[in-house]
């Protein structure tokens, strides 16, 4: 009768999230959009949010809030910002060698921004870029040594594998690059999944960072391999239900971010494993986050360039795979 009475109220508390997301979304996608309109950096089309990869998760955020709360302002920011003769400044740039540092963190994000695009109302006018960015993905991915591999998949910042690898993954699925989806299963059965006992899951009690590695790792995982084999891994890795509370204080400035993507691994294990202890655990981080303004809102330099996009791809993802 306990248990009957505790699932009771965690349905209640899944349901009060649900109603909340379009205020979550409208609130983060105000602050996106303030900064998306600046001119921070000579970038020629992605030049607000004070770097190139914000920018462009900015416009991604935009363009995901207006599909998922019919809200067409957040999109009418976007567009003047994607205009053809920025993009081929864009494509210019990126030819001669000038947005190398952003791979792969920021090449991913790309590929996510390009797919959104897409699915909005079909417009390809990111293609050239994108193409561009995923060969160049993919190279690196595959390029990796064993010492790098294990070395980028334990990063929690930009240097992350397994965040190019999930881009990249979806990126090819979208594509219906099925040979480059191949290349990654093997990837992953073989390079990804021996790595174990280096990112066991308690690596993501470090809080220094915006990503939590194994959760990144795990989400990848999940992901491109078959159901049945992740499924196996899956219960082997983790015997026990993970249990992460959300930080309170940030003591960094990347740590702000944690909040916000560490609910994407949640959300990934509990379409998996349909335990409703992990979509509490997503929605526990994204509310609390949510009431703490000043790692998000304020704070421009820190916080405000970059935080509220992790929010809203955070809460994109219950609405966009809703069912475990």
């Amino acid at each position: 009768m306990a248990v009957e009475h505790k699932t009771q109220a965690l349905l209640v508390i899944w349901e009060e999230f649900c109603a909340l997301r379009r205020k979550y979304l409208s609130a983060l996608t105000a602050v996106v959009a303030q900064g998306m309109m600046r001119v921070d950096t000579s970038h020629p089309a992605f030049c607000g949010c004070i770097d190139w990869h914000s920018s462009v998760h900015g416009a991604y955020a935009l363009l995901a809030a207006s599909r998922l709360t019919g809200e067409s302002q957040w999109r009418d920011v976007v567009e003047p910002i994607l205009s053809s003769e920025r993009l081929a400044g864009e494509l210019a740039c990126l030819q001669r060698g000038e947005l190398d540092h952003e791979l792969p963190y920021g090449y991913a994000w790309f590929l996510k921004l390009a797919q959104e695009r897409e699915r909005w109302d079909g417009q390809t006018d990111l293609l050239p870029l994108a193409a561009e960015m995923s060969s160049r993905l993919k190279r690196w991915v595959f390029s990796l040594s064993s010492d790098e591999i294990l070395a980028h998949a334990l990063r929690r910042e930009y240097g992350n594998l397994s965040w190019a690898m999930l881009n990249l993954w979806e990126w090819s699925q979208w594509k219906k690059d099925y040979a480059v989806c191949e290349e990654l299963v093997t990837f992953t059965r073989e390079r990804l999944l021996p790595l174990d006992e280096s990112l066991s899951l308690s690596h993501d009690e470090n809080v220094d960072e915006f990503f939590a590695a194994s959760l990144q790792r795990t989400r990848a995982i999940l992901a491109i391999l078959p159901v049945e084999e992740s499924q196996a891994w899956l219960r082997v890795f983790c015997p026990k239900a993970l249990r992460l509370d959300p930080i309170l204080t940030a003591p960094k400035p990347h740590s702000a971010g944690l909040n916000f993507s560490r609910p994407w691994g949640f959300w990934s294990l509990y379409r998996t494993t349909g335990d409703v202890g992990y979509r509490d655990m997503y929605v526990n981080h994204i509310v609390t986050h949510m009431e703490s303004p000043q790692y998000w809102r304020d704070d421009y330099k820190k916080y405000s360039h970059w935080v509220s996009q992790f929010g809203i791809y955070a809460i994109a993802l219950s609405i966009d795979e809703p069912h475990a």
